[in-house]
């Protein structure tokens, strides 16, 4: 052999071996280019680089410095809009040419929404939502509570379509409010730089790279845009090891969703770096909505939802904005068990706090939805949002309906006297997106109970109740109505289909005129209910035409995966500027209803919005809404629940008596022995507009069965 062929044979394996080491480095060079492009591609549609954009309206301004901010102002925000309107915007079916935000924006229904005594519109979300596959948005997964990006979403309209809204509200004397999701987000560009290790958004997240040597314990992710839920034991492992703090109970409405551990896995991806990255993350809810992280030092989740803030009252000049899913916000690991302290913590007060005080700062209010116990509600945010979700009184001032027994409503008013709970930081609610709640949260914390001569206890009430309820507007009595969550402690339905079959009337939907009376009947009980105490009284598009349920066969693929909500979604055209529309923009069914659009309601005065807005404009004309609840007396009726309320500026006493019985009655107040006061003078029905004559000491009022009314009596006039 000679020497020639020796040396080539010799180097042969060198240059084999330069020639991959050459072409694993032009992969990785190509990848790299490929992950450099994709980060360019996400960063601009972020969040994060969103609110960076908004904050340089803020920062360094005087904007900032023109508002007090460190405590609440509940009565200042009731004063300026005091009653609300939901029109969800997945259900609103646009007038022909026009989109979602702008038929919300439409002269012709501000009108009407002034002529009933509306003074704000409560959107919902309306920004991007969903997530980001590759280059391509993928929709919302959970009626834009999965928030991506600060645009509108074009599916919704544009941004001269939602200035319009607010130039039109605001010409009206009315106002628009919207919402903030700081507890987590879509799969949008910010998650997808966090899976990629790029600059702050990874702490951005409640989100852990994982060590390739502990890969085994993550479930295989093919997907290069899935996820995969991480099982409870592999959680157990990832905390013992030191990468998660621990588990969570799922909040979610999936049917499976009390087996999972509350974390998902990312799949395999290339990162900034050129290295191969895994991590998990965090989600309380949907595995497609990751958890912010609200204690990072980068603070990038609060940077976020602080931006989103700016952009919805400095930028989009929203009123005020609700809190959604706030008692979530924090999460501790628990050295003596896998489960971690993930509701209602330090944290989470705290940062509600920030984004209340933020709010205010820049000339906004908020409001929150937290349904616990009313000793944690004191406690929860002292300087936090401005109102609160009256989860206290909200199915007990329905369930009576079916029982024709009031007393669990009038306990809890009793309560939040007892607990120094001002009605007036309350938003009290009709229907809105969620199912109508039977949690009892409350209720269930109380110990031993009196209601009349029976002593109970909280669970016992609250068991009894949710037998009530099931039995009554659910299963049988109602298969049009979905019982929800695996603890079946609420109701999917709308307020008119949870009222029919609690009367009795099996088919609503098929119902005859003197059943649809009825149902009318007792929805207005419930708004005077809600609407003739202090506070705000929220009323949605859906209670306004008196929805039924959507049949379940016909929104199958949302509800698949538990999520029954969807049946009381349904599509709501209020002004009937499209009666041949089959479905809303978002594609859900229209709703037959049994009261018809606005127009036509508002030209008949024995319609439902006609009586809502003869008891909104006593309401107002009284400042019902300004007043203060001073006495919840315990009447013979067990129908029957009295507020007794002290108008403001020494202008008397009002008296809201309700009476969920069927039959006609009367019932004695003492007016002459109240906190602070009584008073002796003339009364007067402020909805019916009926002189009563002079009262003092004891008075008598009477009802009409499934009905109620507010009596002022001012003093010594």
């Amino acid at each position: 052999m000679s020497s020639n062929t020796m040396r080539r044979l010799v180097r042969r394996p060198t240059l084999i071996a330069g020639l991959l080491a050459a072409l694993v480095g032009f992969n990785a060079a190509v990848a790299q280019q490929d992950v450099n492009e994709y980060v360019q591609f996400l960063e601009p549609r972020s969040m994060l680089f969103q609110a960076g954009q908004q904050s340089e309206a803020i920062s360094g301004m005087g904007d900032q410095w023109r508002n007090d901010y460190f405590d609440r102002e509940p009565q200042e925000l009731v004063r300026r809009a005091s009653v609300w309107v939901l029109y969800y915007p997945g259900s609103v079916i646009p007038e022909p040419g026009k989109s979602v935000i702008g038929t919300l924006g439409s002269t012709q229904l501000w009108d009407a929404f002034r002529d009933v005594g509306i003074e704000a519109i409560h959107t919902n979300p309306t920004l991007r939502a969903g997530g980001i596959r590759d280059r391509e948005y993928t929709p919302t997964i959970d009626g834009w509570f999965d928030r991506i990006s600060l645009e509108i979403d074009p599916q919704l309209g544009t941004e001269e379509d939602y200035r319009q809204m607010v130039q039109v509200a605001e010409e009206r004397g009315g106002w628009v409010g919207g919402d903030l999701v700081p507890l987590h987000t879509g799969l949008g560009a910010d998650f997808r730089l966090a899976e990629r290790g790029y600059k702050d958004y990874p702490g951005m997240y409640t989100m852990v790279a994982i060590r390739q040597e502990d890969w085994g314990l993550l479930p295989n992710v093919d997907d290069p845009y899935g996820t995969a839920l991480v099982s409870k034991e592999a959680a157990v492992e990832l905390k013992n090891k030191g990468y998660i703090p621990g588990l969570i109970n799922s909040a979610d409405a999936h049917p499976d969703a009390k087996t999972w551990s509350g974390w998902s896995a990312t799949p395999e991806v290339t990162d900034v770096d050129g290295n191969r990255r895994r991590s998990v993350y965090l989600h309380v809810f949907k595995p497609g909505q990751p958890a912010l992280n609200w204690l990072d030092p980068s603070y990038a989740g609060r940077r976020a939802v602080q931006g989103d803030a700016v952009r919805h009252v400095h930028d989009l000049r929203n009123l005020f904005v609700r809190l959604d899913a706030v008692p979530f916000l924090g999460i501790e690991p628990n050295p003596d068990q896998p489960l971690t302290d993930y509701f209602d913590t330090p944290l989470a007060e705290l940062g509600t706090e920030d984004i209340a005080m933020f709010l205010r700062k820049i000339g906004g209010w908020s409001f929150q939805e937290l349904n616990v116990p009313m000793d944690q509600f004191k406690d929860f945010g002292t300087h936090g949002p401005d109102l609160g979700y009256d989860f206290f009184t909200r199915a007990e001032c329905f369930h009576p309906v079916i029982t024709q027994d009031a007393r669990p409503c009038r306990l809890e008013h009793q309560l939040l006297l007892e607990k120094e709970i001002k009605h007036g930081e309350l938003i009290h609610d009709l229907q809105n997106h969620d199912e109508i709640t039977y949690q009892l949260v409350n209720l269930g914390s109380q110990g031993e109970i009196r209601l009349g001569g029976e002593t109970t206890t909280g669970p016992q009430l609250k068991e009894k109740i949710l037998q009530e309820m099931r039995a009554g507007v659910a299963g049988e009595a109602a298969p049009f109505n979905r019982l929800y969550r695996p603890e079946q402690d609420g109701v999917a339905t709308t307020i008119a289909g949870f009222i029919a079959p609690a009367l009795g009337v099996r088919d609503p939907y098929n119902a005859t005129p003197d059943q649809v009376g009825q149902i009318q009947r007792a929805h207005i009980l419930v708004a005077m209910a809600n609407a003739m105490q202090p506070g705000v009284f929220a009323v949605s598009a859906w209670d306004l035409v008196g929805a039924l349920p959507l049949r379940e066969e016909t929104v199958a693929e949302r509800t698949a995966d538990g999520d029954f909500r969807w049946i009381n979604r349904g599509g709501v055209d209020l002004m009937g500027a499209d009666p041949n529309a089959q479905t809303s923009a978002f594609g859900l069914p229209k709703a037959q209803t049994l009261y018809g659009p606005l127009p036509e309601q508002l030209g008949n005065p024995d319609s439902f919005a006609s009586q809502l807005k003869t008891i909104l404009r006593a309401r107002k004309d009284n400042r019902i809404h300004e007043s203060e609840v001073v006495a919840v007396p315990n009447v013979d009726n067990q129908a029957v629940v009295v507020l007794v309320m002290r108008l403001p500026d020494n202008g008397g006493l009002a008296v809201t008596a309700l009476n969920y019985g069927r039959d006609s009655t009367s019932v004695n107040v003492d007016i002459g022995n109240v906190p602070g006061g009584g008073v002796s003078g003339p009364a007067r029905d402020i909805v019916a507009g009926q002189d009563l004559g002079n009262v003092s000491g004891q008075m008598t009022i009477d009802l009409e069965g499934l009905a109620g009314r507010t009596v002022v009596i001012r003093q010594g006039q």
